[in-house]
Parts: structure tokens; sequence; C-alpha cells
């Protein structure tokens, strides 16, 4: 079994049913939708084909819905492209007209204050960068220093703008409504500033019909946020780090340094990381990666990453289930050379949560136990997903077989590291939990490699999980199981 999970973004080269399905076939653990890019019935019908290729290959894989935040965009192109050549001036304007090379729409409320003489302009990931030579009351010339291709709707990342937009907008919450309305397990909040910006979005969430169910992620992509990554981790369920932008907002030397800052304090925290942006992005044209970015998700799976992200590479590149499969390949030749010790000694680290603080003594024996007797796998019931998490954040040595009645928990677990989420037929009394793992040892063939460390909650129904027992192989060779 694989650890360490894959979220695909899905766009133009994979947005069909037979798309989705490779991608399916291919290992994704989970599909991702930017809401950045399209229309609402579009993303409507993404998000249907999304549920029905998952239902079609029997797979429950997370759902993640990206809202765009308050990220500066250019307008649509006409081609979709343009190339910028060194020297040339292009004017950014509020005009809703397509651009092309000598003009752009720039996605902000207002052109007023957002730059003057002189401000850097970088556009997508930085590679195309432009100074501002000439501003006007309604638009702005910039000159090309460093051309290349631009693609409509590219982020334009302006160091010193003079704007004051909220990390979940209006239309943050428009788009964010349609997606509930079709069904996701994470919404996905971008450009986070601190813990505030979560809160918010968290009691919205909780007022929607089904919004009480879906987690939030908080992409990091701001040099503030790390400011305030104790918080953010807080008030989330998860964190993305997006190397994207956050790889302009700081300086790019140190980006490696703080990926690996970030990872490690999520870990600490028990709650799941995604590494994001660029991972395969050579991928995009050819039908295998470089040495480098090979060596980059290694990295991130020693790291002790819960999840890595494809984004282009799926979304619009030539060779996506390729990509996903050389994922594959290179974290499960990684993880047998990951060292959980490192990871444990953070989480000690890490002020606990007294709410939580039980069951993290629960999931450290079980993890302890499951270690000692050399276990085939962890077997945790779980309502809400809550025990299976804070089990695999101590990264115990054998899969963690989550036991959930509830398909939305499933889903939700597929992107947490380690963690095998499948369906429960009873949640009932100790003798049945037990049988439960036994015959899942005789049809898994775990009973083969060790027995099984199970978690539980004494006496089960309602009650957090409090109690670790061991099924030991014996028992599964006395034959039928009772009932």
């Amino acid at each position: 079994m694989r650890r360490t999970k894959i979220l695909a973004t899905v766009g133009p080269s994979t947005g069909s049913s037979e798309g989705l399905g490779g991608l399916l076939r291919a290992g994704v653990d989970g599909l991702r939708l930017n809401l950045a890019h399209g229309t609402s019935e579009q993303h409507r019908a993404t998000l249907r084909a999304m549920h029905a290729a998952s239902r079609q290959a029997g797979r429950e894989v997370a759902i993640v819905a990206d809202v765009p935040g308050p990220k500066i965009r250019i307008g649509p192109l006409v081609g979709e492209e343009v190339i910028l050549a060194v020297d040339q001036t292009w004017t950014l304007d509020g005009e809703a007209a397509p651009g092309d090379a000598r003009r752009v729409r720039l996605e902000v409320p207002s052109l007023k204050g957002v730059a003057k003489v002189d401000d850097p302009l970088l556009l997508g990931d930085g590679s195309v960068e432009l100074r501002v030579t000439a501003v006007r009351p309604t638009s702005f010339d910039a000159r090309v220093l460093s051309g290349g291709r631009v693609r409509s709707q590219t982020g334009a990342y302006l160091p010193r703008a003079r704007t004051n937009t909220a990390a979940f907008s209006a239309e943050d919450r428009r788009m964010a409504e349609v997606a509930l309305a079709e069904g996701i397990d994470y919404l996905s909040l971008s450009f986070v500033r601190d813990s505030v910006d979560l809160v918010a979005a968290r009691r919205w969430l909780d007022k929607q019909p089904e919004g009480a169910e879906v987690g939030l992620i908080a992409k990091i992509e701001r040099a503030e946020a790390l400011k305030s990554i104790d918080g953010i981790l807080k008030d989330s369920d998860g964190i993305m780090v997006a190397r994207g932008d956050l790889g302009i907002e700081v300086p790019l030397e140190r980006l490696a340094l703080e990926q690996k800052d970030l990872v490690a304090r999520a870990n600490g925290a028990g709650r799941f990381v995604i590494v994001a942006t660029q991972v395969l992005l050579s991928m995009v044209e050819s039908p295998r990666p470089t040495r480098a970015e090979a060596t980059d998700v290694a990295n991130a799976v020693l790291d002790g990453a819960d999840a890595v992200m494809l984004s282009e590479e799926t979304a619009i590149g030539r060779y996506p289930n390729e990509a996903v499969g050389w994922l594959d390949r290179i974290m499960r030749a990684t993880e047998p050379s990951f060292d959980p010790r490192r990871t444990r000694d953070l989480i000690r680290g890490f002020p606990p949560d007294p709410a939580t603080l039980p069951e993290r003594s629960v999931a450290a024996a079980a993890v302890a136990l499951a270690e000692g007797v050399r276990a085939s796998a962890i077997v945790t019931p779980t309502h809400s997903g809550r025990t299976a998490r804070l089990i695999a954040a101590l990264r115990p040595g054998c899969p963690v077989v989550a036991l959930a009645r509830r398909s939305a928990v499933r889903r939700k677990l597929a992107l947490i590291r380690g963690v095998d989420a499948r369906p429960s037929p009873t949640q009932g009394k100790i003798m049945d939990l037990r049988h439960q793992a036994i015959d899942l040892a005789r049809t898994s063939g775990l009973a083969k490699l060790g027995p099984i460390v199970l978690t539980l909650g004494f006496p089960v129904d309602g009650r957090p999980t409090n109690l670790v027992t061991l099924v030991d192989p014996s028992e599964v060779a006395e034959g039928p199981t009772p009932r």
C-alpha cells in the first residue's frame, strides 16, 4: 500500500468521463477543481462528472474545491495566450474585452491606487517580469523586462499593490455555494493571512446545508501567513504548501526551507499537509519527469507530507495519467526510507489540544503496541475520522485501516497519509468489532503478516476511543467467525 496520497487537479485534459476514469485507474486519492477557471455551469458539470467517475470506478476519493481568493489575475486573452517580448509595453486596464499583445484586463475591484511608476509586476510563477512605466486613473502601462508565454487568467503579482481585499470574498462564497450544492469534501481557501480568515470561512460553512461536513484547507501563499501559521493550523483541517505564489512572496533561496518548516509544523499539530505547485511541471509536455522533479517528490515524502498535488500536469498536460503513475512510483520507492521518529518528536513538542489529549494518548499507545508486536495493521472504528487522523499523524510502520460507516468520513480520510478507509457494517459491541478485524485479516491477507491492533470506544456507541486491544492471527485460524 502506498502511504503518501496523490491529489490531482481536473481541467480540460481530464474533465471528461474518460479522463477522470484514467486518473482514478492511475491511482489518485483526491480530485481538485480550481474554481478560478470556468463558469458556474462548467463547475457543476465537472463536479458531477467527478462523482459519477468515482462511483463507476468503485472508489471513494476526496473532492476538493479551490476558491480563488483575493489573487489579482489578468483577464481572458484572444487565443488563450500571448507571448510578451522584452521591451514591449503592455497596458493593463479594466476593459471587459479579451486581451492581446497590446493590452489586457486586470481583474481587481478598482485600478485606483493599485500601482505606481517603477512598481514591479510579475506574471504566473514570476518568470515573466514587467515594470510599471505610466499610471492613469483607469489603466497603467508596464514594460517587459523578462518575456515569455502568458496564459489567460494568469496570476498577476504586484508586491507593492495597494489593495484591501478579503480572503473569503462574496464572489468566493458564491462559487463555494455552487460546489457545496454538488457535494465536496474540502474547501480550499486561497491567500489566507491568519486564523481570522479561517474562522470566518468556518462560520459561513457551518450555516450552509451540508457545509458542516466540509473540511477547510488553508493554502499558504503569503509571507504574512508564515508568521501566523500556528493559529492557521489550529483552525484548519489541513494546509497546502502552495509554492507558486509563496515562492514569489519569500526569497526563492529560502523556499525549500519554508516548505520543510511548514510540513514539520503541520505534522506537529496533527494536521494533514499537501505539497503543491510545479511538482512534475515538465510532464505538461514530456512523458517523463526530470531528475530534479523526482528528487523534489522524494523529499516531500521524506519530510512527512500527507499528499502531493498535481496542477497543470493533470489539468492541461499531455500526459496526466503518466504523471500520476510517476508520482506513485517515486513515492513507493521512497517511503521505506522514511523515518517517523522526527515526526513523533515534533508531535510531542507541540502544545496539545486538551480536548483531544485522551485520544492522543490512546493513539500513541496503539502505535507503540503495533510496533512492539510488529502488527500488520491498526484497525480503528471511527465516527468522525479523528482517531484515524491522530494515529496516522504518528506515522506507524503499518497501515491504518479506518472503519467508518459514513462515506463522507471515508472520503475525507482519503488524503491522510497511511490511512485506508473502509465501510463498517456495524459499530456495535467489542466482539463484533473483533470479528470485523478478523474478517478483514482474512480477506486482505493481513493475517499472514502479523497480529492486528484494534482501537475502539468502550462501550463503543457514542464514546471517544479509549481502548486498545490485540487481535491475534491464531483467532483467524480457528475456522468460521462465530456470530
